[in-house]
Formats: C-alpha cells, sequence, structure tokens
C-alpha cells in the first residue's frame, strides 16, 4: 500500500516540479525534432530500429502491443517517444498516438536534457542517445531540420576528408564557428532568432 502511495504522490508531484525546473524548449527546435523523428507523422511507430508508417491508429496499436509482448524497444508518435522514457514516467505507450500527449512529452524529455546540459546541441543529442558519438550526429542532422533549406545541402565532412579549412563565421555574441569542423569538448549553444 505504502508503494502505490509513492507511487501515486511521484506520478502526481514529479511533473510540477521538473516544470519549474525547465523552460519550455524552442518550439523551432521542438517541430526540426518531430520532422527527423517521424515526418511529423502521429503514428509513426520504430521496433527495435525498423520504422513503420501505419494507415490507421489500430494498425499502429497492433504494433506497440506486439513490441510490448515481445519485450522489444520501441519509439512512438511524432517525437518519437522511446519505450524506456514510458518505463520511467508510466506513460501509456497508446497514450502516445495522440500527437498533442506526444509532443507535450517529448517537450518534457528535452526540457529535462536543457536543464541537464544548457540549451545547446549537446541537450539535443542527448535527447536521442546517451552515448555521445550517436548523439552528436543526431545533433547535426536536427540543425539541418532547424537551419531550413540552407543546411540541409551542407554535408557534414570529417577531419581526415577535409582539403581545406572551412572559413570560420561570425556569430552574434561573439561565438566563432567551423562549419564541418568538430572540436572535442566545445559546447555551441543553439543560436535562436
Amino acid at each position: 500500500m505504502k508503494r502505490k502511495i509513492i507511487w501515486m504522490l511521484t506520478l502526481f508531484l514529479f511533473p510540477a516540479f521538473t516544470s519549474a525546473q525547465a523552460e519550455e524548449p524552442p518550439p523551432a527546435l521542438v517541430n526540426a525534432i518531430a520532422r527527423q523523428e517521424s515526418g511529423l507523422n502521429p503514428l509513426a511507430v520504430n521496433v527495435a530500429g525498423k520504422s513503420y508508417y501505419p494507415a490507421t491508429r489500430e494498425e499502429a496499436e497492433r504494433l506497440i502491443r506486439d513490441a510490448l509482448a515481445a519485450g522489444k524497444s520501441f519509439d512512438v508518435g511524432k517525437m518519437q517517444i522511446n519505450s524506456w522514457w514510458m518505463k520511467r514516467f508510466g506513460i501509456d505507450p497508446i497514450a502516445l498516438l495522440d500527437p498533442d500527449v506526444n509532443e507535450s512529452w517529448g517537450k518534457r524529455i528535452l526540457a529535462e536534457e536543457i536543464a541537464r546540459h544548457g540549451l545547446n546541441w549537446q541537450a539535443v543529442g542527448k535527447y536521442h542517445s546517451p552515448d555521445s558519438e550517436r548523439g552528436r550526429q543526431y545533433a547535426w542532422r536536427i540543425y539541418r531540420h532547424y537551419a531550413g533549406p540552407r543546411a540541409s545541402t551542407q554535408k557534414e565532412v570529417g577531419h581526415a576528408q577535409q582539403k581545406t579549412r572551412p572559413q570560420s563565421l561570425s556569430q552574434p555574441a561573439g561565438v566563432w564557428r567551423n562549419p564541418g569542423v568538430s572540436r572535442p569538448g566545445r559546447i555551441v549553444t543553439l543560436d535562436l532568432q
């Protein structure tokens, strides 16, 4: 009985506690993540790395139930909320097929990472993966959606493949950035316009 009471208190108090700590992420960033994750498809389901775009909600629900029964990792909805988060917060995976509910949880998860790492690309990478390299690659894909068509035509080039050093670009607040050049340990904040 005590466990149940503690669990219910945690469920009700935790959202108030985290929302007081974390600001809501910028809408353009949330939209860029949703574009990368699902192409803005509220019924998108990814099971163990394989993406599905069901035509009906019933089909999406079946995919979720099958993944649960098989004990597989899966992601749901336009923000692709992972089953790990569902277990952590006690989220009903079927409820995540509602785009508003899904976006709300995606914002909350992203806000936690921003509170932990600051409003920067590292936080965006952590939304996707705790692995630094996977997170860096993910953040680059999000940047392409965030920055728009101009950025999506640019290609990331590794250090070994560069023939000449790219020209540095001046940014607001005196921060210098070199496109295509990563610097270990350097955190670049989001340039919100």
